[in-house]
């Protein structure tokens, strides 16, 4: 079974007869923190003091912990803002331009230059 299938078994069947050879808990508790952060850190609370022992525990306090519900909930990802190649660029000019004590447009000159050879 993957963290899926665990997933799909505490929010929508609800099954306490599932095999727990692949259940990795601490995954369980990142994919859930998503969902509801609040239950999950209460969670993580208990896996600190070492209140639940093994897996089967772990899983069915999940179980409990979450209602039943029709499909398993969507967790929608914020995508970081990616760095556009002309700001490195600039910044790279400025580097350069500072550490030779030429202005930037010297720099962007002798680039120019040795694209044309």
């Amino acid at each position: 079974m993957t963290i899926f299938d665990y997933l799909a078994q505490i929010f929508v069947e609800k099954r306490t007869d599932v095999s727990l050879d692949h259940y990795v808990p601490y995954m369980i508790n990142r994919w859930l923190s998503f969902i509801n952060p609040t239950i999950c850190e209460s969670i993580n609370h208990f896996n600190d003091k070492s209140l639940l022992e093994n897996k089967e525990m772990h899983y069915k306090v999940m179980l409990t912990s979450f209602p039943k519900l029709k499909s398993v909930p969507r967790i929608e990802y914020e995508k970081k803002a990616l760095k556009k190649a002309n700001e490195d660029s600039i910044n790279l000019n400025k580097v350069i331009a500072q550490s030779l004590e030429i202005s930037e447009r010297e720099v962007e000159d002798m680039i120019n230059f040795k694209k044309l050879l």
